[in-house]
């Protein structure tokens, strides 16, 4: 008999790569009979568009939700899903926890452990482990907590594996790597692209993504199209980038992903020139966006997780530096069609649902 598995988002209505991440993972996954998955609702919040999400995703799926607290990433969601899983704790073998305060878990699991004795718990970072070295006593809590038999450390990357076992060398055989299947899921169409050239920033907007060089560049180069698809995390945001030409981007605040996906159809290119603020060590969700569109990446040539994942499928181009960003390889030239192959071998190699949810599960339990 399958373990049954809760999957736990507390801020799921924050958006940006809470959001969508974890609808992705419902997706994916929500048709296996092993898996539910607990989020957090923010019934006060007035973007329709979250809830619209919700709504499709929440058909035919196994969902608990709780009412979030005012900000949708509120410290006290923690500690309302925590609620919900205590109640849960007969229902499921493993609590896998998405994206969750470690300390407030930490504390949680070291007060209450010996309930939950027989249940693996998983805490799925997509952070680095910078933040240990603040406190001693926090580190000392957070290391009580790993040494409970019971408690694993997953990460999207390799690279974030290696950060996490280096700083807690004494726990690395408890801190794994695991593929993400939260990748976006949908039916892909060809279409016949013609005209311009045209690029495209996407996702949320915000620092780290060299939208004024972009927004400079594409002012002056007519002959190409750009645009910025994705919207804003909140007001604050959209002042700081009150600069951004209004026909770069879009009228509403946050577009749902269908639209975004809409929107992205017709692109040639991706832009994903992340800087000297974005966590190398990161996974690039867009870049799985970019793979079921057939639209190739640009990037900068770093040692990062993007860079490394472009150069091996050869599915788009690095850039060292912005002054190379230039000579775009048109949709007809051989070039181009070679990175639509590289696109294509990363699709086979991983987006398949049914093999990557076996090995995900059989990760998770082992």
């Amino acid at each position: 008999m399958k373990k049954k598995i809760l999957f736990i988002q507390p801020y799921y209505f924050y958006g940006g790569h809470f959001f969508q991440s974890f609808n992705n993972l419902i997706k994916n996954i929500g048709k296996f009979k092993s898996y539910e998955f607990l989020m957090s609702l923010n019934m006060k919040i007035k973007n329709k568009v979250f809830f619209k999400d919700f709504i499709k995703i929440k058909k035919n799926m196994k969902i608990h939700t709780f009412q979030s607290s005012k900000s949708s990433v509120s410290n006290m969601n923690a500690i309302k899903a925590l609620i919900y899983v205590y109640n849960l704790r007969k229902k499921f073998d493993v609590f896998f926890f998405y994206d969750f305060h470690a300390f407030i878990l930490a504390y949680f699991f070291i007060l209450l452990g010996p309930l939950f004795k027989k249940k693996k718990i998983i805490i799925y970072v997509f952070f680095g482990p910078e933040f240990l070295k603040k406190s001693l006593l926090k580190t000392s809590l957070f290391k009580l907590f790993l040494s409970l038999n019971n408690v694993q450390i997953f990460c999207r990357t390799i690279e974030l594996k290696k950060s996490w076992q280096k700083i807690l060398y004494n726990y690395k055989k408890k801190i794994k790597y695991i593929e993400s299947i939260d990748y976006p899921s949908f039916n892909y169409k060809k279409i016949k692209k013609k005209g311009k050239l045209k690029f495209a920033s996407v996702g949320q907007i915000r620092d780290g993504k060299s939208l004024r060089f972009l927004n400079d560049y594409f002012e002056k180069k007519k002959n190409y199209k750009f645009s910025i698809i994705g919207g804003y995390a909140n007001q604050k945001t959209k002042k700081e980038f009150s600069f951004l030409n209004k026909s770069f981007t879009s009228k509403k605040d946050f577009i749902e992903f269908d639209q975004l996906v809409k929107k992205s159809k017709s692109l040639d290119y991706i832009i994903l020139l992340y800087d000297h603020l974005f966590d190398k060590r990161l996974e690039v969700s867009t870049l799985y966006l970019a793979v079921r569109l057939k639209v190739p990446i640009i990037c900068f040539k770093k040692n990062d997780w993007l860079s490394k994942k472009v150069s091996k499928f050869k599915c788009g181009y690095t850039i060292k530096n912005l002054n190379e960003f230039k000579d775009f390889p048109k949709r007809e030239s051989n070039k181009y069609k070679s990175y639509i192959l590289g696109l294509k071998k990363f699709e086979i190699k991983f987006f398949n649902n049914n093999f990557n949810e076996k090995k995900f599960y059989d990760n998770i339990i082992s």
